[in-house]
């Protein structure tokens, strides 16, 4: 029937769970929530894109690549010219009977409706062994428990094998990388934010005279810091006017979806620590957490003016970045009203020069990198 070693069934997980980091837009994600959705492959191929130049990733955007190709009767073996991974049509399959399932309803009331839908179309849209697989495990309450469970994500993290897959903290760095693309890359107006962030708190860490590890840390920090932006909509991340009260809510949430996100993840509390505070403020004003400066370590408050610094100086499509002076006038303004650290704040304009063109640098590189992947995909 179906077997698989415990490489694969690691990489046919993570797959699973990375399998639309392509639908960049709440349109694309929308669109394949449909069992029959339209121009499927599109966000396939982004998220091949957007990992196959990562060694750890190499084999699970293969995967990704064509898990919505239909099995055709076999000829689904082979998509546009390339040999298509039994494990693609293993998530094609999985992902499918996940848009059958009605939130709102109980669940093992759909079990046969679901199969039966699958069932309709083996062979054309699935692998028959596959489907027979299902058909025995449908059968099985447990695994009908298990999907509607809310604590079931945990639990189900847990049984993948990570035990072979520690990383240090270039390793780590390089990972960031990809997320900071995953997150800048939905917009045009955010492009290269993250890079920015990155560089520049790696930088001032450097100048602070922090260790090695801990300006690593921080470079990394600042790649994932707006990694909870993933769940604002486009529409307020490309809004070239004010947001209003309400989008700007939407939008404060951004720090505590950070949080919760690195929070599951064991070895990186420092480097949450770091991301997910970038809106905190020494006074308290600040959010998700409204921390005070004694609850703020180094590392938080340089990811901060390190975040304001790359917001006013970065060119966006609707404005151009500001110039040196007003910057200043913006930084010490807000160092003297208390709200960020001002040793950081001199510290950043004792060498301005330095990090404004690290800044630069980082983010022409991440801007032609944006641009070569937008013309990839027409």
């Amino acid at each position: 029937m179906c077997s698989i070693d415990e490489k694969k069934l690691n990489e046919v997980s993570v797959a699973a769970i990375l399998h639309d980091i392509g639908g960049l837009s709440m349109q694309e994600r929308i669109n394949v929530l449909k069992f029959e959705a339209l121009n499927p492959h599109q966000h396939a191929r982004i998220g091949w894109l957007l990992l196959k130049d990562y060694r750890e990733f190499t084999e699970i955007a293969r995967i990704i690549k064509f898990h919505h190709v239909d099995w055709n009767d076999g000829d689904g073996l082979r998509f546009c010219g390339e040999t298509v991974m039994p494990e693609s049509h293993l998530i094609h399959l999985a992902d499918r009977i996940a848009t059958l399932i009605v939130r709102d309803d109980k669940i093992i009331s759909q079990k046969e409706r679901i199969f039966e839908k699958i069932v309709s179309v083996s062979g054309r849209k699935f692998n028959p062994d596959y489907v027979k697989a299902f058909e025995q495990l449908k059968e099985k309450e447990y695994f009908w428990y298990d999907l509607e469970s809310i604590s079931n994500g945990r639990r189900y993290y847990k049984k993948i094998n990570f035990k072979d897959q520690c990383l240090d903290i270039d390793e780590l760095i390089g990972i960031a990388k990809l997320y900071a693309r995953v997150i800048d890359f939905r917009s045009n107006f955010t492009a290269v934010h993250s890079e920015g962030v990155s560089a520049v708190a790696k930088r001032l860490a450097q100048h602070l005279n922090c260790d090695e590890l801990t300006c690593k840390k921080i470079q990394a920090a600042g790649y994932i810091h707006d990694i909870g932006k993933l769940s604002v909509p486009s529409e307020i991340l490309e809004k070239p006017a004010s947001l209003t009260k309400a989008e700007f809510d939407v939008m404060k949430e951004h720090t505590y979806h950070t949080y919760v996100l690195l929070h599951q993840v064991q070895g990186l509390e420092e480097i949450n620590e770091y991301a997910s505070m970038h809106h905190e403020r020494l006074d308290g004003s600040g959010y998700p957490f409204k921390l005070t400066g004694k609850e703020l370590s180094l590392g938080a408050r340089i990811m901060a003016v390190a975040d304001i610094f790359t917001a006013v100086t970065e060119n966006r499509p609707y404005r151009k970045g500001m110039q040196k002076d007003q910057v200043i006038i913006i930084l010490k303004n807000m160092a003297f009203d208390g709200k960020i650290d001002t040793i950081i704040v001199e510290t950043l304009i004792t060498f301005y020069q330095d990090i404004n063109k690290v800044r630069i640098k980082a983010q022409k590189k991440a801007r032609i990198r944006y641009e070569a992947f937008a013309n990839l995909l027409g």
